[in-house]
């Protein structure tokens, strides 16, 4: 059965963050400033009430500009024409980029086609049949900077994700951030991540009662920790799944529920494609059998 794929607008650039945008197969988005668009960029000046609007049809995006100033496709004058995968758009003063959900195939070297054809290893089925039944809301956190495939497959995907870094500094590293993404249940993403991110160190799951924003600042407090040896700031990257089962068998109780704060379970792979479970006051005993001194703490 062919899959229904959807056309993704994502705002790259603005001064107010904006979320992406989903247009279903037949339908249109109206991007603009005012409350007649779709994609609303509130403080943009320089954009027009309804400055362009986009059209999918489940195999052609289209667009047309309806402004006053213009607007731009990959840098260039347009009236009315085709936005492939990737193109990107300037409306006013705001970037965005248009991606096709699931269009980039699978590295060659993952031994995957990317064509439907592709079946879970027993390891992780088992990992989708766990992870599909805990409770609570269902998140990844994928580290970019292991492989140039975890970007691709975030722009391609309709799930809400965003970075753990801000500002200036985190718009350059964005090809090396980590990614909180929401796995909504009956999520096109979920699978694909487990298919080719499992075993291969992508990152980490969790679950917590909480809504997106107020996870992603709760990680956000666990980026940083301090050296107790050299008293300097070190990144922290619990989002990988090795890290992150080192750390917490060495933590304190106090240390664990302040890296935990709502999140339910942070749900990793073993070193043998299992999943290991782990919450704020239970470390499983295999990983506290070799427990040395921590050598750093969390930032207050």
């Amino acid at each position: 059965m062919t899959t229904v794929r959807r056309a993704i607008v994502e705002v790259r650039w603005a001064k107010v963050p904006v979320r992406k945008a989903v247009i279903e197969p037949g339908g249109t988005l109206r991007v603009g400033r005012s409350d007649r668009a779709d994609l609303v960029v509130p403080n943009d000046r320089s954009m027009s009430g309804v400055h362009c609007e986009l059209q999918w049809d489940g195999t052609t995006c289209r667009i047309k500009d309806r402004s006053l100033d213009g607007t731009l496709l990959n840098g260039e004058p347009v009236t009315e024409g085709e936005v492939k995968n990737g193109g990107w758009i300037r409306a006013g003063g705001t970037v965005l980029s248009v991606y096709i959900e699931k269009t980039t195939p699978p590295r060659a070297a993952s031994g995957l086609k990317g064509d439907g054809t592709d079946r879970l290893n027993p390891s992780q089925a088992a990992a989708i049949a766990t992870l599909a039944q805990a409770p609570g809301h269902l998140y990844a956190v994928l580290n970019a900077a292991r492989t140039l495939r975890v970007i691709e497959v975030l722009r391609e995907s309709v799930e809400p994700c965003r970075s753990l870094y801000e500002g200036i500094k985190g718009d350059a590293l964005a090809m090396q951030a980590p990614y909180l993404v929401a796995l909504p249940l009956g999520s096109r993403l979920f699978e694909q991540l487990v298919l080719e991110g499992w075993g291969k160190r992508w990152g980490i799951y969790l679950t917590s009662p909480r809504p997106f924003d107020e996870v992603r600042t709760q990680l956000r407090r666990s980026l940083m920790v301090h050296n107790i040896q050299s008293g300097e700031r070190m990144y922290f990257r619990f989002y990988d799944p090795k890290m992150l089962r080192l750390v917490l068998s060495t933590c304190g109780l106090r240390q664990r529920e302040q890296i935990f704060g709502e999140i339910t379970a942070f749900l990793v792979e073993g070193k043998d494609g299992e999943v290991v479970r782990l919450t704020a006051h239970e470390v499983p005993a295999e990983l506290t059998a070799r427990i040395e001194p921590p050598t750093a703490k969390l930032d207050e």
